[in-house]
């Protein structure tokens, strides 16, 4: 009886850890998938984050503009500017004559003077009036279409100009023989023109200093 006893243990056991053997895939399969799940989770996350820095690098260059690019930039805006002057003066022109041409004309002298030449005068003045809209114009038209670089070079335009009235002489010593050179740095076009400005400001002064060349 003994020795049966210790038979139906020994088969009870065998069956129980073939059992569970048997099972242990089954809890293991659950596992895999969400394994599968949480790498497949953060290769969204990795694509997600990628995808915010490659469109947030466009945006990081613009605050990292150099001096060599907002010179590129400011030259081109002064073209606009340059190239907007003859339409806006021709508009003024004819929309002036129009006007004069238009009215009623009366032989009247106006404040004692012919009306063809007061008429004449008006439509100068309205020419020169455009002439002088151009560069607004121009300015409007550059910075509508360079609307996402628009405010770092706004920025840059004020350090700039820190720059230009820290470094520049003093225009109290200003004559005909030592003129001040480019007083309001419009003549500067790269960063290498801004160095010899810094040297035409030094040498003003330096001749100022010790009288050499000034009247």
């Amino acid at each position: 009886m003994a020795t049966a006893a210790i038979r139906m243990s020994l088969m009870t056991s065998r069956s129980l850890g073939a059992s569970a053997i048997r099972a242990t895939p089954c809890i293991a399969h659950p596992c895999g998938n969400a394994s599968r799940q949480l790498s497949t989770s953060s290769i969204l996350r990795t694509a997600e984050q990628s995808s915010k820095s490659a469109a947030a690098a466009p945006e990081q260059q613009l605050e990292r503009m150099d001096w060599n690019t907002y010179f590129t930039l400011r030259r081109s805006r002064r073209n606009y500017e340059r190239v907007f002057m003859a339409p806006c003066a021709i508009l003024g022109f004819l929309g002036a004559g129009y006007y004069f041409a238009n009215r009623e004309f009366d032989p009247t002298p106006i404040m004692g003077m012919d009306p063809f030449f007061v008429y004449g005068a008006g439509t100068i003045a309205g020419a020169i009036v455009g002439l002088a809209t151009g560069p607004v114009v121009g300015n409007m038209v550059f910075r509508s279409v360079n609307s996402k670089a628009r405010p770092i070079v706004d920025k840059m335009d004020k350090e700039f100009y820190k720059h230009i009235v820290k470094n520049r002489a003093d225009p109290s010593a200003n004559s005909v023989r030592n003129p001040v050179p480019d007083f309001y740095g419009e003549k500067i076009k790269s960063v290498s023109e801004y160095r010899s400005w810094l040297r035409k400001q030094r040498e003003f002064r330096r001749k100022a200093q010790f009288y050499v060349g000034v009247d």
